[in-house]
């Protein structure tokens, strides 16, 4: 029997009623998308409401704690359902950069110019606003923290708003349980008497799985098993979206990190999109700290059976996972209770397990995970192409005396930034506006590596900074191309039993993702713990990536077939001051020029590779090192190896 509760409550008005009956249709349990209906109710308007009151709440108090996430997740929610057909609900919940991109988006000639705002309140206020596009409730319970993720995935499939029970009468849920708004369903993911919906005793059945699942030894692991059976295995859940998202195990630690950082504001988009949650981990050597007790594995093995469904079902498509292992509190060494795995290994063993089911990471990963309105920002449109500025040809390189006169490359060490990581939603949301104001940004080549398939939920940043590019402006694919996954875990040999190679399908998306950008280079190839492309991989390359390929280690060669350049990342400049990371350049020099370098930045801005350009050039050997945009530097290194083989 389904824990479903009728309350039995009077709708608040026959208006109300008619509206929820157009929106909702029901068929096989679930309500019908509201979208258009939701459109046609709100034509024009744009709903906001202010949540960032949420940072000031005094997390060492329990009862702000659970308000931080209750109203965060419940709004969210109710985000994802109206928000799915167009953009209706937006929340103030980063000011920095929500109030910059709301502003933006409604400044004159932009997106949203002239649309009417009117405030919301309250989370009451929130309900009775959308109660006509919301089927129910989906209520989950702290006795088993993956709930909350068996609660998003729902509310997606289902239109249902997600609430954590609690008998605290100030509480959200009994707040909005005591509103009379027409909503009297509820579903409930625990037992009548609050107790644990899923025990996780080895050898019993899981509870209501239909043919019946064996127990894993893990409730945790068995609660996954109950939402694939019942919402991915039938196809009611999204083909292309997952979503790796912490659950309420937060709660337990909430102050480990920044209140964003939990990423609850981040479910929106996926909701939207009736996406798969979860939060499992990677790892098969140890069993994880929110689930010290289960067997060996179960968390991972539960991992790739959500990994092999959807891949099964999509066919030769990309999957597209968004979040993060959640690094602070789970799975890693600096969680509660440890770990053998630090954070990067955790994030390669991660990106290694994906990648063999062609899936690729959108990784809002900790200090600047949080991201509110994708769903919401999903909508903006975006041009057919975006042009970079004109390439540097080989005249140009001459006039800037960077070929002699006998076609020689001049003998200077030559150095690109890699500007990353820029392989996050999350994370270019949050930094465009502060990068794109910086008055540096003109003065030297930038080298931004933005992963197209970030305009899935970010094309409202994307097209601001493709709109608003400047003279040294220029752009390359980051982390490993159109999307974060390692390349030589798309060859057949390097992936398991029954996985043929990937490779069409992520040149396809390569493709597309490039053209649309403009792209010919890849900046960073990142191979953590899978082995290399290979000569298969890199023939492939060429098809997206003609003008070059940056990687992780070293490549076999300089020039691929002769055609296409090749260089490493190698020099390394992650929290290092402006001095310490010129003093790493200039250690880089030697004898032999010319040379190539590229460094690798992460989240700073142009006024900081600046300075560490004008200590470099003010040093005494300033006048053998050149600082250049990515196209001058691979055009360059493919001359230069054309010339090595001639004169061999």
């Amino acid at each position: 029997m389904e824990l479903h509760v009728n309350r039995n409550r009077a709708t608040f008005g026959m208006l109300v009623f008619i509206v929820g009956m157009t929106y909702v249709a029901i068929a096989f349990g679930q309500a019908a998308t509201p979208g258009e209906e939701t459109t046609m109710m709100h034509e024009g308007t744009i709903y906001r409401f202010d949540i960032s009151y949420l940072h000031d709440l005094d997390r060492d108090d329990p009862a702000q704690t659970r308000e931080a996430w209750d109203v965060a997740h419940l709004a969210a929610s109710v985000q994802g359902i109206v928000n799915r057909e167009a953009p209706v609900l937006f929340l103030r919940f980063q000011p920095e950069f929500d109030d910059f991109w709301f502003d933006h988006l409604r400044s004159d000639g932009e997106w949203l110019e002239g649309r009417p705002v009117e405030t919301i309140g309250s989370v009451e206020e929130l309900v009775e606003t959308f109660a006509g596009s919301i089927y129910g409730y989906v209520t989950h319970h702290e006795n088993l923290w993956a709930t909350s993720n068996l609660a998003s995935t729902i509310a997606g499939v289902e239109n249902r708003i997600c609430l954590r029970y609690d008998e605290n009468p100030n509480s959200v849920y009994q707040r909005v349980m005591a509103l009379d708004v027409g909503i009297d369903d509820e579903f409930r993911l625990f037992n009548d008497d609050g107790s644990p919906m899923f025990s996780g005793i080895k050898g019993e059945p899981i509870p209501r799985t239909e043919p019946a699942i064996p127990s894993t030894g893990s409730a945790k692991a068995d609660a996954y098993l109950w939402l694939k059976q019942r919402y991915m295995n039938p196809g009611k859940v999204s083909d292309e979206f997952l979503a790796f998202y912490l659950d309420t195990f937060w709660l337990e630690h909430p102050k480990r990190s920044a209140l964003d950082n939990n990423t609850v504001t981040n479910h929106d988009f996926f909701i939207s999109q009736r996406a798969f949650f979860f939060d499992l981990s990677v790892h098969e050597d140890e069993a994880p700290n929110d689930d010290p007790e289960q067997p060996l594995g179960a968390d991972r093995g539960v991992f790739i059976q959500i990994l092999d469904t959807i891949y099964s079902q999509r066919g030769s498509g990309i999957t597209h996972i968004g979040g993060f292992t959640p690094w602070a509190w789970k799975y890693t060494s600096s969680a509660p209770g440890g770990s053998q795995h630090g954070g990067v290994p955790a994030e390669w063993d991660l990106v290694r397990l994906g990648s063999m089911y062609n899936a690729v990471i959108d990784a809002d990963a900790i200090g600047l995970s949080g991201l509110a309105n994708a769903s919401f920002y999903q909508h903006h449109p975006t041009e057919e192409r975006y042009e970079q500025n004109e390439r540097p040809t080989e005249a140009d390189l001459r006039a800037q005396g960077f070929i002699d006169d006998d076609g020689q490359v001049a003998p200077y060490m030559y150095v690109t930034f890699y500007m990353g990581d820029y392989d996050s939603a999350a994370w270019l949301n949050r930094m465009v506006p502060r990068l794109w104001a910086d008055p540096a940004r003109h003065d030297i080549p930038m080298g931004w590596a933005f992963n197209p398939n970030l305009d899935r939920r970010a094309p409202h940043a994307l097209h601001y900074v493709r709109t608003n590019q400047g003279p040294n402006d220029w752009f390359v694919a980051g982390d490993s191309g159109a999307g974060y996954l390692n390349p030589g875990m798309l060859t057949a040999e390097n992936r398991g039993e029954g996985h043929p190679d990937g490779w069409d399908c992520w040149v396809e998306y390569c493709k597309r993702n490039y053209e649309k950008f403009d792209l010919t280079i890849t900046g960073f190839v990142i191979d953590g713990f899978s082995p290399f492309m290979g000569d298969k991989g890199l023939d492939r390359y060429m098809e997206f990536s003609q003008e070059g390929l940056f990687t992780q280690g070293d490549p076999p060669r300089g020039l691929h077939q002769d055609t296409m350049p090749l260089a490493r990342v190698n020099i390394y400049l992650h929290s290092e001051s402006e001095e310490r990371a010129a003093t790493m350049i200039r250690d880089m020099l030697g004898e032999d020029l010319p040379r190539f370098r590229c460094a690798r930045t992460i989240l700073r801005t142009p006024t900081w590779h600046k300075n560490v350009i004008d200590n470099v050039m003010a040093s005494d050997d300033g006048d053998r090192i050149r600082f250049v945009d990515h196209f001058t530097f691979m055009l360059l290194r493919k001359i230069d190896e054309l010339n090595r083989q001639t004169e061999n």
